[in-house]
């Protein structure tokens, strides 16, 4: 890590709405159990990943809060369900746990083996997906004023607010685009791409 920013300074965050209700648009290939054992090997092999970290996952589902219980990391369960007010919570409850950066990470990530390079940067970073469409990453210092606009093309829409953060509280702004860290499991195409094995092997019959 950077001198600037530790391990025990940052928290992840990893949304989680449900295993088995997730993934919708991979049904044409793949069922619904499948889905949720999908997103169960993602999820796990997310958090392999972040041993050394402080993780918390944030969800409102039983079967995801019983999954994390197991893996002995922390649970947040915000009043009012959504990804936007997930990203929220999470930052407020950083800022509780004396924390410096938060780092949103989405489960779907099947290669996260870079992430701790993310968190070295102690301003604002955004990961896009290979389409530069979604944010698969963003990492921010816990007690700026941010936004979230998570959902369909959100890249855009957190490009334009980390530029205004960054340059109310003249702080860095820096955008990755990773090979790795740019591709989530959202469709049928990128279950077949060569870096999402780790986590479709299992389906392979």
């Amino acid at each position: 890590m950077s001198k600037q920013i530790t391990e025990h300074a940052v928290a992840i965050a990893v949304p989680i709405r449900s295993f088995a209700g997730g993934k919708e648009r991979l049904s044409s290939t793949l069922t619904t159990q499948e889905r949720g054992a999908l997103a169960r090997r993602m999820s796990d092999n997310l958090l392999a990943t972040l041993t050394s970290f402080h993780v918390v996952v944030v969800t409102n589902d039983a079967e995801v809060e019983g999954w994390a219980e197991e893996r002995n990391v922390d649970i947040l369960c915000p009043e009012t369900p959504g990804l936007n007010n997930a990203a929220e919570a999470a930052r407020i409850w950083a800022q509780n746990q004396n924390k410096t950066q938060l780092v949103i990470v989405h489960s779907d990530v099947p290669q996260p083996r870079a992430l701790p390079t993310i968190c070295e940067f102690p301003g604002i970073t955004i990961v896009p997906d290979h389409q530069r469409d979604g944010t698969n990453i963003l990492s921010l210092p816990v007690d700026v004023d941010f936004t979230f606009g998570y959902g369909k093309n959100s890249f855009q829409p957190h490009l334009d607010e980390a530029n205004a953060v960054a340059r109310a509280n003249r702080i860095p702004l820096r955008v990755v685009h990773h090979h790795e860290l740019g591709l989530d499991l959202d469709t049928p195409l990128d279950l077949s791409h060569p870096l999402a094995t780790v986590a479709t092997k299992e389906q392979s019959p």
